[in-house]
């Protein structure tokens, strides 16, 4: 295996590391955002990895609704502020790839539940407008713009992507394809499969639907990512080296999520 060869796998095995990680990371906070609003409103939440279910079955309808609208808005926040801080200063390596899958899956979330709203009911959403008696036609027009801002947001992330990469990498067409594969391309395709499994024996809806959503806008960023001029000033990154970090931290954050399966009663 030639040094180069070498970086690239490095670099597609780290990527999906990082990219497990931060997925699992923002399943937990949006679910986590459900259970403090829950708690400040009298509820008696139960956080579950992929949920939350409450004790108190005598919550108010704007209580439910503020709950429901508590784990989206709160990816939106994760997801807008971390965009606006790497476009004012970019980072680099191993901090900077995982901070920007942590944007990416933040608007993802947020933006993906506006739209499935009007056909899964049983969603964030879905229940927001259900309790809130939004017609039809309304959820669809929100659907429709949340998939337009949705892809044209992660597609403004082509830039960052690539600035990730050195300059050697961007340069050279085809040294360029396989690298943006290594962060985009593997990173869905084997962290998917990954994210499914920790989510047995009864995966989330939602976890199901990122094999299908993430590809959709990912791969406006990748197409950009091919068709932009090289960013200069970069130098090779931790990226291109094995990493044990990665690892730990996909590890980490996975027997977490495993063991939120079981549920923490607040």
């Amino acid at each position: 295996m030639t040094p180069t060869q070498a970086a690239k796998r490095a670099l597609a095995f780290n990527a999906i590391l990082l990219y497990i990680a931060a997925y699992l990371i923002t399943i937990m906070l949006h679910e986590t955002g459900h259970a403090l609003m829950s708690l400040a409103l009298g509820g008696r939440p139960v956080l579950y990895s992929t949920s939350v279910q409450n004790a108190n079955r005598h919550l108010a309808d704007s209580a439910l609704v503020l709950i429901a609208a508590a784990g989206p808005l709160l990816s939106l926040v994760q997801g807008a502020s971390l965009l606006a801080w790497l476009r004012y200063r970019p980072a680099k390596g191993a901090w900077g790839l995982f901070w920007l899958y942590m944007a990416a899956f933040g608007l993802i979330n947020f933006l993906g539940y506006l739209l499935i709203a009007p056909v899964v009911k049983g969603g964030d959403t879905g229940q927001i407008m259900a309790l809130l008696h939004v017609p039809t036609a309304v959820q669809w027009v929100g659907a429709v713009l949340g998939l337009y801002t949705l892809v044209k947001v992660i597609g403004s992330t082509a830039p960052l992507f690539l600035g990730l990469l050195p300059t050697e990498m961007q340069v050279e067409a085809a040294q360029r394809i396989t690298a943006l594969r290594g962060i985009i391309w593997w990173p869905w395709l084997v962290g998917s499969v990954v994210l499914v499994v920790l989510a047995l024996p009864a995966p989330h809806p939602a976890v199901v639907a990122n094999m299908f959503m993430s590809p959709m806008v990912l791969r406006r960023a990748y197409a950009n990512g091919l068709q932009l001029a090289p960013i200069p000033g970069r130098i090779a990154t931790g990226l291109l080296c094995w990493q044990w970090l990665p690892g730990l931290a996909s590890a980490g954050v996975g027997v977490v999520f495993r063991l939120l399966a079981h549920g923490v009663a607040w």
